[in-house]
């Protein structure tokens, strides 16, 4: 029998991480900020990419290339993580990053709001117009 055999291998201890960092082993975390929120929710995969304040941002491109996944499942987990509770900001400009203050938060509610007002706008008249075709 291998005296060096792991009992729980696939478990990791509190405050390390489980082998999913770079190649090299380092944590992908930010040693500046700490990302788990005071719930004690650990941050999702995308949440480790990410820098504070919109001049860090990165492009979904680029985080395309950091996961290897498409872009459409990155945009599904960076949705999921939003459930979830992390605050993953964006904007047209810069691409996605945490909130540096509460004014990033605040206006990032308001893009939102307007984007779903836009969206309901649209949807509303496609569907208006589609009754006169009728």
């Amino acid at each position: 029998m291998n005296k060096n055999k792991k009992s729980r291998p696939s478990v990791a201890a509190p405050g390390r991480q489980s082998g999913a960092g770079t190649a090299c082993g380092a944590a992908t975390t930010s040693t500046i900020y700490n990302n788990t929120q005071q719930t004690g929710r650990q941050p999702g995969k995308i949440e480790r990419l990410l820098s504070h304040g919109a001049e860090n941002a990165v492009p979904l491109q680029h985080l395309v290339s950091l996961t290897e996944l498409p872009a459409r499942q990155v945009r599904q987990l960076i949705q999921a993580e939003r459930l979830r509770g992390a605050q993953i900001l964006a904007d047209n400009e810069h691409g996605y990053y945490l909130p540096e203050t509460q004014e990033d938060v605040e206006q990032f509610y308001r893009s939102m709001l307007h984007r779903a007002a836009e969206i309901t706008r649209v949807a509303t008249a496609v569907k208006l117009r589609g009754r006169r075709l009728d």
